[in-house]
């Protein structure tokens, strides 16, 4: 699901999962802010409020969840479409 937020800005969601939602921090602000292209947001419902954190790519975690996607990446889309 992209929803467009202006003429050229794209907010990605990467992951839902029960009341967390990961996204894509768009290049832009990425740029602006000093973070690695890539770098991704957990926003949480909790408590009444939204706890956030940013997920900072590394290389080391991109060739481990290419590796994971890889072998199980198949199974975790047939479970989402039994889970959805």
């Amino acid at each position: 699901m992209v929803k467009t937020l202006g003429t050229t800005d794209e907010l990605k969601i990467v992951k839902r999962e029960k009341d967390t939602w990961i996204l894509e921090v768009p290049a832009e602000v990425c740029q602006k802010e000093g973070f690695a292209e890539g770098t991704l947001v957990s926003l949480t419902i909790r408590n009444g409020g939204i706890q956030t954190s940013f997920i900072h790519p590394s290389e080391k975690a991109r060739k481990s969840a290419e590796r994971f996607v890889g072998k199980y990446g198949d199974f975790m889309e047939e479970m989402q479409e039994i889970d959805n």
